[in-house]
């Protein structure tokens, strides 16, 4: 990150770590608030600070627990600091964590205290939009999933929203490695985010469950130990979780059963008949769809494995 935040196009801006103090690490940490304070805090009372608090509208009764912009160097200032090799290490360790500390890399032309005033302004007018707080830019999951399950035209949307942010990188789940929020300059940018991706949205917390889940636990089946983590698998997470509702399943254990297998086995289950006649059984009994599909004793030929394997 150190070559690409001192690339031509961002060496003549502030380039900024942005925090979330909800999560609370360790203070040893070379990134903890204390750690933080002691390397770039200043005692000043007036003027910019290198650390800003950014005071979020939802918790700005408590400024220590709102997230902290620290600005990394200057305009025109070269970028060598050891701490982004602890920024790339954390945001590895936590990439699938469900609150996450490391949140993104700012480029903008604004100073500290304007930079932090403007992002609350961005996640206010989104709030607006959905009539409940909602700031992705304090949560990397999010920014992910609406670059990755948005349209373009949504995606262009928040775009337009970073006016005053010319390059704004977030940590994804593909250990922590980070990825530059882009959107096509040609595409027409809309009045709000789409009816289809507010939609999206209400079974968020449940995509982002069917996601960790399968990330922390794959690799225990042979079959995944010498592949990488699909990178549609938020994609396809969004996808199972949608057919799971659409097919009149209601419990998160039987929603987050059907989508692990539909991970593991793609079609060879979501389509098997065997497969489709147990859900009948765990619409009238929620949270036993696993039950019915492990007595049934299924075989998924294309994998040659059994479900109760």
């Amino acid at each position: 990150m150190i070559t690409e935040l001192n690339n031509k196009n961002n060496f003549n801006k502030y380039r900024y770590l942005l925090v979330d103090n909800l999560v609370a690490l360790n203070s040893i940490s070379p990134l903890s608030y204390d750690s933080l304070l002691n390397l770039f805090g200043e005692d000043k009372q007036f003027g910019e600070k290198k650390l800003t608090q950014v005071l979020r509208t939802d918790l700005d009764y408590d400024p220590s627990i709102c997230p902290t912009l620290v600005k990394l160097a200057e305009p025109n200032e070269f970028l060598d600091s050891p701490i982004l090799d602890e920024v790339g290490k954390q945001a590895k360790i936590e990439c699938f964590w469900s609150k996450r500390y490391i949140c993104a890399y700012i480029v903008s032309h604004l100073k500290p205290s304007i930079l932090a005033k403007h992002l609350i302004t961005i996640g206010n007018n989104i709030a607006k939009i959905l009539h409940q707080p909602y700031y992705p830019f304090f949560e990397p999951f999010r920014m992910q999933f609406l670059h990755e399950i948005a349209t373009n035209e949504d995606n262009a949307w928040l775009k337009s929203q970073f006016t005053q942010i010319e390059n704004y990188y977030y940590p994804s789940i593909y250990a922590g490695q980070f990825i530059r929020f882009i959107v096509d300059n040609e595409v027409e940018t809309q009045d709000s985010w789409s009816i289809r991706y507010c939609q999206r949205l209400k079974n968020f917390r449940m995509i982002r469950a069917l996601v960790n889940v399968w990330a922390n636990n794959r690799m225990q089946f042979d079959e995944q130990k010498s592949l990488p983590l699909n990178n549609q698998v938020i994609l396809q997470s969004t996808q199972l979780v949608e057919q799971a509702y659409q097919l009149g399943l209601t419990e998160a254990t039987d929603i987050l059963f059907w989508g692990l297998n539909g991970l593991r086995y793609q079609t060879a289950f979501t389509k098997h008949p065997k497969v489709l006649e147990q859900i009948a059984k765990a619409q009238e009994e929620p949270s036993t769809l696993s039950k019915h599909v492990i007595d049934a004793n299924i075989n998924l030929e294309s994998q040659s494995l059994s479900i109760n394997e």
